[in-house]
């Protein structure tokens, strides 16, 4: 398990929780806790990267589109992140993130598969912003 995420007490899918000094510190650590879960995120090159756009119509819509479009990479095999740099900007209208995942992708012999998840839940999730970071909880399908 990295460093930089917990894995919170549940029955039986990954209940994780990040904390950061600011939104898009969380929503960057909540991305690479999804992809350590799945794969081990030191073996991970930042050899190219993808930019991504993500919208949703509040935070919590937000941080869910911006894991399940974690989620697909990694489980296709199509990109692993290991570092991911995120700026959320938020308007009457929405949210939108935008983010620049850099690594590689999937590459056999190279990357362990370590936990399938299945999804991406809106149980459990919590955006905290309080003063000086924000915290964020979610649960993750195994």
């Amino acid at each position: 398990m990295g460093s930089f995420y917990k894995i919170l007490e549940h029955v039986s899918d990954a209940y994780v929780e990040v904390e950061g000094g600011s939104l898009e510190e969380c929503f960057s650590k909540a991305g690479l806790a999804v992809v350590d879960i799945m794969v081990d995120l030191e073996s991970i090159s930042p050899l190219s990267s993808v930019d991504v756009r993500v919208e949703g119509f509040d935070l919590y819509s937000l941080l869910y589109n911006f894991l399940e479009d974690v989620l697909v990479r990694v489980t296709s095999g199509e990109f692993l992140p290991c570092r991911i740099d995120v700026k959320i900007s938020g308007s009457n209208d929405g949210f939108l993130l935008y983010a620049r995942y850099s690594g590689e992708s999937f590459v056999p012999g190279k990357h362990r598969a370590k936990v399938e998840v299945k999804a991406v839940t809106y149980h459990l999730m919590e955006i905290v912003e309080k003063e000086g970071g924000c915290v964020i909880r979610f649960l993750l399908d195994l």
